[in-house]
């Protein structure tokens, strides 16, 4: 019960100037993941483009939620035949 109190606590903190730079005289990097990580444009958006099944990542694709033919986000185009895999998406496991 205590975790869950936690993590919704923890949902609305905001980091202001001060706990900020308390941080960082304790010795810790505050930023964003893509500053942590040393990433790309091209690789922040990747990650910002991953579909997830059923907790897993199966892919990327760049039409998230774009609309009319494009899948929203579930990697299925509908079409007058019925369901398509995305043109844009691509699979991790090939």
């Amino acid at each position: 019960m205590e975790s869950s109190i936690l993590k919704k606590d923890l949902k609305d903190s905001i980091m202001d100037d001060g706990k900020k730079s308390q941080l960082e005289k304790a010795g810790f990097q505050v930023g964003s993941i893509a500053d942590f990580l040393n990433l790309s444009q091209e690789e922040q958006s990747k990650i910002d483009n991953i579909i997830i099944r059923n907790g897993k990542p199966i892919g990327v694709c760049e039409c998230l939620g774009k609309g009319k033919e494009k899948c929203k986000g579930n990697v299925w185009v509908r079409d007058g035949n019925g369901y398509q895999k995305c043109p844009y998406f691509e699979p991790f496991d090939k």
